[in-house]
């Protein structure tokens, strides 16, 4: 399991049965000034779920080359903007559309170099949003919440039977330490 740390204005603890639940408890109301990064780097397939814990929530979550820690979300190579139940992906601090209902739940999944975004419980179930190629390399999980007390779980998972199609394909979460 990846381990996410609390960075400004966050705390972050371990939930039953793995992941991670991370709550803004400092900062201003309405500003994205809270932020949460991930010990050590990914390196391999994943897939990233975030799951929305409470109402009026706004956060983004993703994965990036280098995770300062900070508030922003400019640095995050590969986002999901989860916003009144809706998903919006960001790349670079950049929004593409389009954007889709969540039911509370989306994924950032990459089997190989190809990154895809996914809206909904699971992502063999879910709608596909984007896919992105020339996404190797190691990678840092990256979040910032906006709301005060917001708060999300996010959890790193292998791939597995549904990975990108590949049927029974899986794959080893391999984690790095640097960048």
């Amino acid at each position: 399991m990846v381990a996410i740390v609390a960075g400004t204005n966050t705390v972050v603890t371990p939930m039953p049965g793995g992941g991670w639940r991370i709550e803004k408890v400092g900062g201003a109301d309405g500003v994205y000034d809270a932020a949460a990064a991930s010990a050590a780097a990914i390196a391999g397939d994943f897939a990233l779920r975030a799951v929305d814990l409470s109402a009026g929530n706004s956060f983004l979550f993703g994965v990036s080359e280098a995770p300062d820690g900070n508030d922003g979300f400019v640095e995050m190579r590969f986002a999901l903007w989860l916003d009144g139940g809706e998903a919006y992906v960001f790349e670079n601090g950049v929004h593409i559309p389009p954007r889709l209902p969540t039911g509370g739940t989306a994924w950032i999944t990459r089997i190989g170099d190809v990154v895809r975004y996914h809206a909904g419980a699971r992502p063999d179930e879910a709608a596909p949003m984007r896919s992105v190629t020339g996404a190797g390399g190691a990678l840092w999980f990256d979040a910032t919440i906006r709301p005060l007390g917001g708060t999300f779980s996010a959890r790193f998972e292998t791939p597995g039977a549904w990975s990108h199609g590949r049927a029974g394909a899986s794959g080893a979460l391999a984690i790095g330490i640097g960048g």
